[in-house]
C-alpha cells in the first residue's frame, strides 16, 4: 500500500511541476530516464547476484554466516564483502532485503549498507597515488571500524 502511495504522491509532484514550468519538467524527466537507464545494469546485476544466492544458499548458510549468533562476527563479515563490493547505494537495498529475509542480522545488514557506501576499497589504488599511502590506508582502515561500529549500533537500536 505505501508503494501506492508514494506512486500518487510522485505522480501528483509531476503534474504540479509541469503546470509550473513544462520545461524544466522535460528536462528533469530527461535527466531522471538517463540516469535509472544508467544504473538499470547494476540492479540488473544485484537481482542476478540475489538469484544466485537463493540458489546457491541455503537460509540457515546465510543465518550461520550473518545471523544474530554470530554476535561481531557478522558485521566484520559484512564490512568486508561491502567493502569490496562497488555500485550505486540503492543498488545494495534489495541484497539487504534479501539477507533480512534469510534471517541475516540486522547489524549485519546495516553494516553492509554503510560499507557498501563509504568503504570504497576499489578506490585504494587511486587514493594511495593522490594522497598517500598512509591517508589512504588509514581512511579505509577508520572507514571499516566505523561501519562495523554503526551497524552494531543499529542492531542494538532495532
Amino acid at each position: 500500500m505505501s508503494d501506492w502511495i508514494m506512486v500518487g504522491l510522485g505522480v501528483a509532484a509531476l503534474g504540479l511541476s509541469f503546470a509550473k514550468d513544462r520545461g524544466k519538467t522535460r528536462t528533469a524527466v530527461r535527466v531522471g530516464l538517463k540516469q535509472f537507464v544508467a544504473m538499470l545494469p547494476f540492479f540488473i546485476a544485484v537481482f542476478g547476484v540475489i538469484g544466485l544466492l537463493e540458489v546457491l544458499l541455503a537460509p540457515h548458510q546465510v543465518q550461520s554466516l550473518l545471523g544474530p549468533q554470530q554476535g561481531v562476527l557478522a558485521p566484520i563479515y559484512a564490512a568486508l564483502f561491502g567493502g569490496l563490493a562497488t555500485g550505486p547505494p540503492a543498488a545494495v537495498f534489495p541484497l539487504g532485503r534479501y539477507l533480512l529475509g534469510q534471517h541475516a542480522s540486522i547489524a549485519a545488514v546495516a553494516t553492509l549498507l554503510i560499507a557498501w557506501v563509504a568503504v570504497g576499497t576499489v578506490s585504494l589504488p587511486a587514493e594511495v597515488r593522490f594522497f598517500g599511502a598512509r591517508f589512504a590506508i588509514s581512511r579505509w582502515a577508520l572507514t571499516m571500524i566505523v561501519s562495523v561500529a554503526l551497524g552494531l549500533l543499529m542492531g542494538w537500536i532495532l
